[in-house]
């Protein structure tokens, strides 16, 4: 580790980003990200494969440190970034909810129109035949 470069007390030594998070902080292409880790033997020793799904990397925030990857000034602003990036990505999934909830909604709205006309149409029908 550089001196001078410490993680800050809300991480704990093995606090871990994967990939694109370290792509997405450093301003890197995922594809120079993935060529630096070179399967864990890269740049950053304690880098680790999760062992279910799809086998994501995660990097500890020291190696990051260590490797001049991260600027240690920005550590404490890296937990206020990932968590900006993901409700980002949160709010984007939940318009996509309200894009599919407005659609079906809006069928559903049709189609009750459509019964209505239909319940007219008998109730008219049954008045004729009962007046018959």
């Amino acid at each position: 580790m550089k001196p001078g470069a410490t993680t800050p007390a809300h991480y704990s030594p093995d606090t871990t980003l994967t990939l694109s998070e370290i792509a997405d902080l450093t301003g890197r292409d995922i594809k120079t990200i993935k060529t630096w880790n070179d399967s864990g033997k890269g740049r950053w020793p304690n880098a680790t494969q999760d062992e279910t799904g799809r086998k994501t990397w995660r990097v500890p925030v020291s190696d990051l440190l260590a490797s001049g990857d991260l600027d240690p000034s920005r550590v404490a602003q890296v937990e206020n970034e990932l968590a900006a990036r993901r409700e980002s990505k949160e709010t984007k999934a939940l318009r996509e909810q309200v894009i599919r909830l407005e659609e079906q909604l809006t069928a559903a709205v049709a189609l009750a129109d459509e019964r209505s006309a239909t319940i007219a149409i008998l109730k008219n029908l049954v008045r004729k035949g009962g007046a018959a």
